[in-house]
């Protein structure tokens, strides 16, 4: 059993509290806002904590989950190492490159990225990547410790822009908007392309294994035509840009491409936990995935 200090109780860090939570460990909770740390404590079974000293004091593990300002998190940072000089660090960053965390650190080394997915929960995929400075034996036990906790975690050699899951879903939103603005279809045929076509296939499949069961002279074909003609732009497009300066943020407003209720984010959770689990109850029964080690091998937590 670990002591965790999870520092910020939002919507993803709450999650995080009830993954390690329920995996035995002893969870701490630290929040500005005492009533979400109270909320996300007693959710995973820990304790809530009134300051980041309390919470990170004994720790052997911090999961930094702040909003995602690097000044906000350089200052958390550094007085978890003020704290706690033993502890590992790991950040839920997103999109802030890990050099531009540690560069503020006394001791970059403890520095790692943990970067669940919302619902963190929900979601097994969680990527580690490495500070310019982490030792290999740090990232090893982030990994053990997300995979006994039931999670899939994925290690990157080195950081990269994006890391890998959202460098993957920005090309292919990238290329569903360009299709929307140059008329060859609309939002809501875009995304029925995805989830009856493509979406079912990769909940099964990655991108390599897909072109290994269609033939990779078929995709050097495909490939050849297609790449030419994608959309290769530099910056998020109009259509996108001119939403959320109006204020149609998507569910959080209540409009975005499409209009939502309140309760839009809660109904999707629990239809994404329900697929997840019929997707672990299918790799259990064929035996070829036995011994993969795939990222598939995680469970709904």
């Amino acid at each position: 059993m670990e002591s965790i200090a999870v520092l910020g109780a939002g919507i993803m860090g709450a999650g995080i509290a009830r993954v390690l939570g329920r995996a035995g460990h002893d969870v701490r909770v630290f929040d500005v806002r005492a009533d979400a740390a109270a909320r996300a404590a007693e959710s995973a079974g820990g304790s809530p904590c009134d300051s980041v000293e309390a919470a990170v004091d004994g720790a052997t593990i911090v999961l930094e989950a702040a909003p995602e300002r690097l000044e906000l998190k350089r200052a958390l940072l550094a007085e978890v190492e003020a704290a706690n000089r033993e502890a590992i660090i790991a950040s839920n960053t997103s999109s802030i490159d890990v050099a531009a965390l540690a560069a503020g650190m006394r001791d970059p080394s403890r520095l790692v990225i943990a970067h669940f997915f919302n619902p963190a929960d929900t979601v097994p995929l969680v990527e580690v990547v490495p500070g310019p400075a982490t030792p290999q034996a740090t990232v090893d036990r982030m990994v053990a410790l997300l995979a006994e906790a039931g999670k899939a975690p994925v290690a990157l050699a080195e950081q990269v822009e994006g890391f890998i899951a959202n460098r993957l879903q920005a090309a292919l939103y990238r290329e569903a908007m360009h299709l929307v603005e140059r008329g060859v279809a609309t939002p809501e045929q875009v995304d029925a392309v995805v989830t009856a076509g493509l979406g079912p296939r990769w909940a099964l499949a990655g991108p390599f294994e897909v072109m290994d069961l269609g033939g990779l002279d078929v995709w050097t074909s495909v490939t050849d035509g297609i790449f030419p003609t994608l959309s290769g732009a530099s910056a998020a497009p109009a259509m996108l840009r001119e939403r959320a300066a109006s204020g149609e943020l998507g569910a959080k407003s209540g409009q975005g491409f499409f209009a939502h209720d309140a309760d839009a984010p809660v109904r999707f959770a629990a239809r994404l936990a329900a697929l997840l689990e019929a997707r672990v109850q299918l790799d259990a029964t064929d035996p070829a995935l036995e011994g993969r080690g795939s990222a598939g091998e995680g469970s709904p937590t």
